[in-house]
């Protein structure tokens, strides 16, 4: 009997079983979206961007003076009271590159308590969405402006940032991870590195698992902290980018490369994905907090593979993310000026809202560019190759010297010219590419900061709410908190001017070196063969 129904419920066509399925809240989980290794990392410069509380300037380019903010009336101790080659086409998602944890590579791992639980996941979540691009252009920021507004919200109450503001963040492990914010020379800034390093991915390598049914990518990284290598593969970034989303959320974490593309073990693709990745570890190494977080150092030392998954349980199972990492940085005494906080945190905006536009447009600009090059240029340069050996043919039913010298003279500019077309496509690729890829991982991180600020701002009319029904002391207490969650993004909104600048600067000189040294080494091709027809 039961085969008989099976069978009848076969005959039903598919599109109406469909019809009576229940239908899946929500979509697929989000996924982030990370050029050459820094031979040394120069230590960031105590030069500001960020501007005073009486004197707002809004050309990043200065270096304006920048007075320390202006103190309250009251000032109190305020330790802390307890983010191509262009695009490739996507594949089906059926070919997750093994990037997912499975039962094949650990064991079944018990689930962090369910409040932290929440905390990390809707942390993790609400950021991902937004760090990863998902084409030539950058992501799309997605649903409706009601759908972002609800996550937005969601994300204030469910991270722990509205728990930490009304003094309720609850955890039962003591802090192991400390960080600081000062004042130098009235900069608000995180505390600097004291020790930099840097790190180099490379040596991507195909692996295989189940006798080959399943096959990945490995990358080695080498960390110049410790000279310790460390094979890693793409899901151990994604998962550590989860984790980094979810423990630092006033922190934008820069994109890593998109994980479902074709043609994923061909060279260039490989190639891309590790300078999107070096880009990305650059990144982290040159941040004064991401640099000495303890899941990321685990990830760049540990070479054990017990020590490893006791890793990443302790990871997963950190209290301290999200609101409550608050609780683990150290601020001035002086209290802010909430009114000062407010136009330094709006210019930001406004800051990065241009620029991204700006990036965009250079994206595509870029983006025709290195196919007009690779395309049409490379194209007509070796037709015209083609027509040279024509003529040259041509010429060789001559016997006379002269003529033997032109059909020797025109050979050799028929073989430039096809030289000169592959030079134009090899630049596509060694010059501009390290263009598009700085411009991806700049747009992936900035696209961020709106749900930071969103964040930032819920907590300052959380106060201004509550201010009024709160005693003198109880107020006092909550504007304590308040300040030190805005010291805390101010001094990621110096350290992310401080980048911004620093990596167009880098970028754009390097690109144009090599754009003068391309056109001279065609220069210098031209004129050689110009004097074989004198």
């Amino acid at each position: 009997m039961p085969i008989a129904l099976m069978e009848e419920e076969e005959m039903v066509p598919r599109h109406q079983k469909d019809e009576h399925r229940p239908k899946l809240a929500g979509g697929a989980g989000w996924k982030h979206t990370v050029p050459p290794p820094l031979p040394q990392v120069a230590p960031q410069s105590s030069s500001s961007f960020i501007p005073s509380s009486r004197n707002y300037n809004d050309d990043w380019g200065a270096e304006p003076a920048a007075p320390a903010y202006q103190a309250a009336a009251h000032p109190s101790a305020t330790s802390l009271p307890e983010v191509p080659r262009a695009s490739y086409p996507a594949l089906s998602n059926n070919d997750d590159f093994d990037d997912e944890w499975s039962d094949e590579d650990e064991e079944h791992e018990p689930s962090r308590p369910s409040a932290t639980t929440t905390t990390a996941s809707l942390a993790s979540n609400s950021r991902r969405d937004l760090s990863r691009s998902h084409s030539e252009h950058g992501a799309d920021r997605g649903s409706s402006k009601v759908n972002k507004n609800i996550n937005r919200f969601s994300n204030f109450v469910k991270s722990g940032v509205e728990a930490y503001v009304i003094g309720d963040s609850k955890t039962s492990t003591p802090i192991s991870e400390r960080h600081e914010v000062v004042i130098n020379q009235g900069i608000i800034q995180w505390k600097p590195i004291q020790q930099y390093y840097t790190c180099v991915v490379d040596k991507p390598k195909k692996e295989s698992k189940l006798k080959g049914l399943k096959s990945f990518i490995a990358y080695s990284i080498t960390s110049s902290l410790t000279n310790i290598q460390v094979s890693r593969r793409y899901k151990h970034f994604d998962w550590l980018h989860e984790q980094l989303s979810a423990k630092y959320i006033f922190i934008p974490i820069p994109p890593l490369p998109e994980k479902q593309v074709a043609g994923r073990y061909e060279e260039d693709l490989i190639d891309h994905r590790k300078h999107i990745l070096q880009l990305w570890v650059n990144k982290i190494c040159r941040h004064p907090v991401l640099s000495q977080s303890e899941v990321w150092l685990h990830f760049i030392s540990c070479t054990d593979e017990k020590d490893w998954k006791s890793g990443k349980r302790r990871a997963e199972k950190d209290e301290y993310i999200g609101g409550s990492f608050l609780n683990c940085i150290t601020v001035p005494q002086q209290p802010l000026d909430p009114n000062a906080v407010d136009q330094q945190v709006e210019r930001f905006q406004r800051s990065v809202k241009t620029s991204e536009e700006a990036m965009r447009v250079m994206q595509e600009r870029m983006n025709m560019f290195q196919k007009v090059f690779a395309g049409p240029v490379k194209q007509n340069w070796q037709k015209m190759g083609s027509a040279f050996k024509t003529l040259q043919q041509s010429f060789e039913i001559d016997e006379t010297v002269a003529s033997r010298r032109l059909t020797d003279a025109l050979a050799h500019t028929a073989s430039e010219y096809h030289e000169i077309g592959q030079v134009f496509d090899a630049h596509t690729k060694n010059d501009m590419e390290p263009v598009l890829e700085n411009l991806y991982s700049y747009k992936g991180t900035v696209q961020n900061v709106p749900d930071i600020i969103h964040v930032h701002k819920q907590a300052l009319q959380k106060f201004r709410e509550s201010e009024g029904r709160l005693s003198s002391m109880e107020a006092e207490k909550m504007k304590q908190r308040i300040d030190a969650m805005s010291y805390a993004v101010i001094a990621e909104i110096q350290h992310q001017t401080a980048e911004k600048v620093e990596d167009l600067k880098s970028t754009m000189g390097t690109y144009l070196k090599r754009q003068a040294a391309f056109y001279q080494d065609v220069a210098s091709k031209l004129g050689a063969l110009s004097a074989r027809y004198d």
